[in-house]
């Protein structure tokens, strides 16, 4: 059958040839070849209004850094120089210089977007709400996910994973989103969350009860298997060990079995019918049964007078994951725990409960993983890492980045994660006996790219970009930071007190001496890299 779109776009592009023919001047030819792009694009897949923001706008003039606030710094680890970070500031600012600092390095992002419902406060676009009255609502929000889900997928490691809550009114149009900028083979699954439980008969239709969490991978093709570990009271059963593992006794003796064949038992008995006379299904095939007898895998006993058939079953690396989710709370749940938190109602709408959070951080096995939330809200996420790690032992860190608008930065996010890791509520009262982690706080900022001193602007925001790149803190006693050649020797003259040293990151225009040069080959040291801002520096001519 005929592709009339193909065959209606090779007609205007023909056309577009005979007007380039008979336009020659500059700005006409440069009109048809933008008219000639938009016809040569994808035809297939999501299609809509792109829209430029204020933030957009802003970095055409003005480059982001980070400015710590040191007084929000919360030292709740002495035995872990390992940092979290709070990033306050437009995401998509934060977004860029994540860019420079960890390309490729984020195992786990989970974001929990707007969710473009059309209602007040829920969808803020270039500071106006968007509500149902705007005809182009769908588009401002696609053009708003698409241009940070093109970085997110820049973050993610070879193994990482993101997580995307969304509702009805922008799933569809969030899957073809992804498949096009994430890779539609990279698409795992959408698990369906309850979000609620009972109630909403005042509902017009239907009375909606769950959300979906979109699933991609980095690279499926290489994604390794997901097992979710059990609880401990699941795997106490596995009492006994030997060299391979765990495990405990189980009757080998199966009614699902349907392998049928007689077992001699050491003094003679054949075991092959029950007392009813049906034949006993044992669980796996008799060549299998021999074999792990011969193993040690199966063995043949008597319990209380009788012969009985036993197998070895091992503990398991754990369950797969099931798409429909339905035991790791709800919205009430989430907003009970912010209640609890900050000892009043009301506090932020409809949050995540930091268990559901627990349970996409088990998709990953790694319990070092760098978790990454870029609307972090409450905080829920930042919550869900600590609380994993205390119940795991794990070595997870996050990064977590929202705005500050009606405060929600300062008031509820660092709050929350301050009460968490303190265990002291805001007004002093008692929350729990708190969970050690370690935490700073950054501000997104600007540096005009056409300040006179722009090199020099730009190297007072490196201390920051160093800090988060590393998850450390430069504490110039085990992190030391040298800017100059001043710097470096006097870094020299007193290394003898630098007892607790860990590292050392050099600025690359320090000229070093032969000693010095030598003095660094005896301990861990790093040249500050250009990635930082060297595209910046070279695009206002400062570097060549």
């Amino acid at each position: 059958m005929a592709n009339l779109s193909q065959q209606r776009r090779e007609q205007m592009l023909a056309f577009l040839e005979t007007l380039k023919e008979q336009h020659s001047d500059d700005e006409s030819l440069m009109a048809l070849g933008q008219i000639e792009k938009e016809l040569k694009s994808k035809k297939y897949g999501l299609v809509w209004e792109e829209h430029e923001e204020e933030v957009d706008v802003q970095m055409r003039t003005h480059i982001p850094v980070f400015t710590e606030d040191a007084s929000r710094e919360i030292q709740g680890d002495p035995s872990t120089e390992r940092y979290n970070f709070l990033l306050e500031g437009d995401n998509l600012h934060s977004l860029r210089l994540l860019e420079k600092t960890h390309g490729g390095m984020i195992d786990l992002i989970y974001i929990d977007p707007p969710y473009n419902t059309g209602k007040k406060d829920d969808f803020v676009y270039d500071d106006k709400m968007v509500d149902l009255n705007d005809t182009f609502r769908h588009s401002k929000w696609l053009s708003f996910m698409a241009e940070r889900l093109k970085i997110a997928k820049k973050l993610l490691s070879e193994q990482g994973v993101i997580f995307i809550s969304i509702d009805d009114n922008e799933h569809s149009a969030l899957k073809l989103l992804c498949d096009a900028i994430l890779g539609e083979p990279n698409y795992i699954t959408s698990l369906i969350w309850q979000k609620k439980k009972g109630g909403s008969n005042d509902s017009r239709h239907v009375a909606t009860e769950h959300e979906y969490i979109l699933m991609y991978a980095n690279d499926a093709t290489t994604l390794a298997s997901i097992f979710i570990e059990y609880a401990d009271e699941y795997i106490s059963r596995y009492k006994e060990e030997d060299e391979i593992g765990r495990y405990f006794w189980d009757t080998f003796k199966r009614k699902s079995g349907k392998q049928y064949y007689p077992i001699t038992c050491p003094d003679g008995t054949v075991l092959q019918y029950e007392d009813n006379g049906e034949p006993i299904s044992w669980l796996r095939s008799e060549a299998r049964f021999l074999s792990d007898l011969k193993e040690g895998e199966t063995r043949i006993i008597k319990v209380n007078g009788k012969w009985t058939v036993h197998f070895k079953q091992r503990q398991p690396k754990g369950y797969k994951p099931r798409s429909l989710v339905t035991e790791h709370g709800t919205t009430s749940s989430g907003a009970d725990q912010l209640k609890t938190i900050f000892n009043i109602t009301n506090k932020f709408n409809n949050p995540k409960p930091s268990t559901l959070i627990q349970f996409l951080l088990k998709f990953s096995p790694n319990k070092q993983a760098i978790v990454l939330d870029f609307f972090a809200g409450s905080g829920t996420t930042g919550h869900a890492v600590m609380e994993l790690n205390q119940q795991d032992g794990g070595q997870r860190s996050f990064i977590l980045c929202t705005n500050n608008e009606n405060g929600i930065c300062e008031n509820v996010t660092y709050q929350r994660l301050k009460t968490v890791i303190t265990g002291k509520r805001q007004d002093g009262s008692e929350y729990s006996e708190g969970i050690p982690a370690n935490l700073m706080y950054f501000r997104t900022d600007f540096v005009d790219k056409e300040s006179e001193e722009l090199s020099e602007e730009l190297l007072k925001h490196i201390r920051e970009m160093i800090q988060l790149e590393y998850g450390i803190k430069i504490d110039d006693q085990q992190y030391v930071i040298i800017m100059n050649d001043e710097e470096m020797d006097a870094f020299e003259e007193n290394f003898s007190s630098y007892t607790q040293l860990k590292a050392v990151f050099i600025n690359q225009d320090v000229l070093l001496s032969a000693s010095q040069t030598k003095l660094l080959e005896e301990i861990d040291s790093y040249i500050i890299p250009d990635y930082y801002f060297d595209f910046e520096l070279r695009e206002a001519g400062e570097i060549w």
